[in-house]
């Protein structure tokens, strides 16, 4: 069975913090680049994003933003392609308004110096394994470097994409990157012990895997990526999905053989098997995911005295609480040694991503999702949207061009 499912990768090399290096002359040590001044091309087409990113990245925090795709820094057995400008001036803009500025907000003046990331590496195209049906979103080697893929499809008009592609992506990299500099609790690793499974974490739907208490598919790898994948989700997700999820992990799911003429007749017939989905998997494998509950032999729903559905629970894992475990522990972890509330993380990645009412309550699109923030009119100028304005820091430096 082959999904295309995403993977977000985390080359586990052993940097401790003291590894961190800082752009500024204090006792965090020297810079990692060459710190003689060179000046920027006024004349050059990418001096505005230039003089941005070194404005905002390479001067407060020590960070190389990297949108030249760079061979040496690739992975050389793939055919990637470079971002194209454009789209990279977005999400640099986007990279500060959603990451940088929210843990800045929270942190302390050195956290961001301390643990964030050297190098941004951002690549155009996609970084696809054809042969496992998988993709990768994104890549932190070692606590130093972080690169992003599919810049190219970089859309601030679909949110969801978005949060997928980048926003979480970013969060989930850098998770990684405070994890090494305070391991998380050996406690959390225990919990789900017994069901990580770095190989076939890739055929397991999202409802499987909330009900043995991992927020994705990818959490059930392995502990390390259950942790951040935690607290990724958690910062990232509107509260519709959130709550989603944790209703799907409050039931024991199954996979069955079924095809979507069968699965439609037993809907039809019993009006029971709503309490599932069907899906039909990339290799044309028809499969219906569907909660666990008492059947006949008929294998059709059989219903209590009072006419009530009978859940079962076999595996003994209750898996919207131990989601809530797993964010506890987070939280736990972000207060006590960087004092980061990871509520307050969330409320402002949340209000940054949604448009919000008067009263503070999020606005609903036609489709009863949040409305994008992105596209509405920006609080400083409502004749442009708030990605247009986000825009404009770095198309201002237009005008230092000769």
């Amino acid at each position: 069975m082959r999904n295309r499912l995403n993977i977000l990768f985390f080359c586990a090399l052993s940097i401790v913090a003291t590894g961190f290096v800082s752009c500024s002359e204090d006792d965090l040590g020297p810079s990692i680049f060459d710190t003689k001044e060179y000046p920027l091309d006024r004349g050059n087409y990418s001096f505005p994003l230039d003089t941005f990113l070194k404005a905002n990245f390479l001067e407060p925090y020590n960070v190389k933003f990297i949108y030249r795709m760079e061979d040496i820094g690739s992975d050389m057995s793939k055919n990637l392609t470079p971002a194209r400008y454009e789209k990279s001036v977005q999400l640099a803009v986007l990279s500060k308004y959603l990451w940088y500025d929210v843990y800045a907000k929270y942190g302390t003046d050195r956290f961001l110096k301390e643990n964030s990331p050297r190098i941004i590496h951002v690549i155009g195209s996609k970084n696809l394994n054809p042969s496992q049906g998988t993709e990768i979103l994104g890549v932190a080697e070692g606590g130093l470097k972080i690169s992003l893929y599919n810049v190219n499809n970089l859309n601030p008009a679909d949110i969801d994409n978005m949060n997928e592609y980048f926003f979480k992506t970013m969060h989930h990299e850098f998770g990684h990157i405070l994890d090494q500099t305070h391991l998380r609790p050996s406690s959390f690793n225990m919990i789900s012990r017994s069901l990580y499974d770095a190989s076939t974490w890739t055929n397991l739907p999202d409802s499987m895997a909330a009900g043995r208490g991992f927020v994705s598919p990818y959490a059930a790898s392995a502990a390390g990526e259950d942790w951040v994948e935690v607290l990724s989700n958690y910062i990232t997700r509107d509260s519709l999905d959130w709550e989603a999820t944790l209703r799907a992990a409050a039931f024991e799911w199954e996979e069955v053989d079924m095809t979507r003429s069968d699965y439609n007749k037993r809907a039809v017939g019993a009006n029971l098997d709503t309490v599932g989905y069907y899906r039909q998997h990339d290799n044309g494998e028809e499969k219906v995911y569907r909660k666990v509950c008492a059947r006949n032999a008929d294998d059709f729903v059989a219903l209590d005295a009072d006419g009530k559905v009978q859940w079962l629970d076999n595996d003994g894992v209750q898996g919207d609480k131990v989601i809530l475990q797993k964010l506890e522990l987070v939280s736990g972890w972000l207060k006590e040694h960087w004092n980061i509330t990871l509520d307050d993380l969330r409320y402002e990645v949340q209000h940054r991503q949604f448009a919000t009412n008067p009263d503070g309550s999020f606005k609903r699109a036609k489709n009863g999702r949040l409305l994008n923030r992105l596209t509405e009119p920006a609080d400083e100028d409502p004749s442009v949207t708030l990605m247009e304005y986000l825009v404009r820091w770095v198309t201002d430096f237009e005008k230092l061009r000769k």
